[in-house]
């Protein structure tokens, strides 16, 4: 009875991280979805895309700060709730559910902008 009691806890011990995962990407599409339907938020966040997308790959420092400025800016607009949202796709396995489901919210995001 011991040993099952032993591996109960610890396979409950196993499942909350996955769980935490879950919820951090719940949140994070949720605040997508905020973003996307508040029309000044929306216009920032497409701001800020198309602000990344023109960065490229230069080599003139003064303009790559100059544009990290700018998108800081766009970022401090958007709030902080966005910017964790940003920051959970960073470690999210795109083939994962997480990854998937993540990925697939910020792609509708980015598509309103089109």
């Amino acid at each position: 009875m011991k040993k099952l009691l032993t591996a109960t806890a610890i396979g409950g011990l196993l499942i909350v991280p996955a769980l935490a995962a879950s919820a951090v990407v719940e949140s994070a599409i949720k605040t997508f979805e905020q973003v996307g339907a508040d029309p000044a938020k929306l216009k920032t966040f497409c701001e800020m895309t198309a602000t990344m997308d023109s960065a490229g790959d230069s080599d003139d420092d003064a303009a790559m700060e100059a544009l990290d400025k700018k998108i800081e800016g766009y970022m401090t607009a958007l709030g902080p709730d966005m910017q964790k949202a940003l920051d959970a796709g960073g470690d999210l396995d795109p083939e994962g559910e997480d990854g998937s489901a993540y990925d697939a919210a910020l792609d509708k995001l980015e598509g309103k902008c089109s």
